[in-house]
């Protein structure tokens, strides 16, 4: 059975996922929209991210990514579904020798140069409207930067990528009440400017 019939009724996950013989953490999420995968172990999330960050699953386990069957797909295959989703840790994943404004611009910069223009103007728009001030945050390095700071800058840097799937880790943990409230916006911001993406959080599970 090819990878495509494997995949004829997924067609509408964004993100699924079941682990291998029977174990917690299973994931099934449809296209489109803003959605909370919640209480998921420690160890379940990071299996979760590895397997849609590597887009390949561990034996025995199944992963379905913006309505395709992983399993069987070509190194080709899988670089193209990878190019279309997101991923923002909990401190930002910045690399620590950038500042804000050279984390931010990167991956647009490397990839898609044509697009840097005007793109200053957007990112100062963006920032501001989550209560953050372009001039004081962009020559930062990560380093300097508030828990706050280092997601937004993440997420700023994400937001540009414009991906069909965004998957976030933790996203208010470690802020503070008007910090939280701010990233709680993320998701809003992101469908705006993708109408078609689908917005996932990881949420860290209570403790007993």
């Amino acid at each position: 059975m090819s990878a495509s019939e494997a995949g004829s009724g997924v067609l509408d996950v964004a993100l699924g996922y079941e682990p291998p013989n029977g174990q917690g953490g299973r994931v099934w999420i449809r296209l489109g929209g803003n959605h909370r995968a919640a209480a998921l172990s420690d160890s379940q999330r990071k299996r979760l991210v590895s397997a849609v960050l590597e887009v390949r699953a561990e034996p025995q386990a199944r992963l379905v990514l913006l309505g395709v069957e992983v399993e069987g797909l070509r190194a080709s295959g899988r670089a193209a579904l990878r190019e279309r989703i997101a991923f923002l840790a909990p401190d930002g994943g910045l690399l620590s020798n950038l500042n804000a404004w050279e984390n931010i611009v990167l991956p647009t910069g490397f990839h898609r140069p044509r697009q840097m223009r005007g793109i200053e103007a957007q990112v100062n728009e963006l920032l501001r409207g989550f209560g953050a001030d372009p001039r004081a945050l962009l020559d930062k390095l990560p380093e300097k930067m508030t828990p706050y700071e280092r997601k937004l800058t993440g997420y700023v840097r994400i937001w540009l990528e414009k991906p069909d799937l965004m998957l976030v880790e933790n996203r208010q943990g470690g802020l503070e009440a008007d910090e939280r409230a701010a990233a709680a916006r993320f998701s809003a911001a992101y469908l705006e400017s993708c109408p078609g993406g689908t917005f996932v959080q990881l949420d860290v599970a209570a403790g007993p």
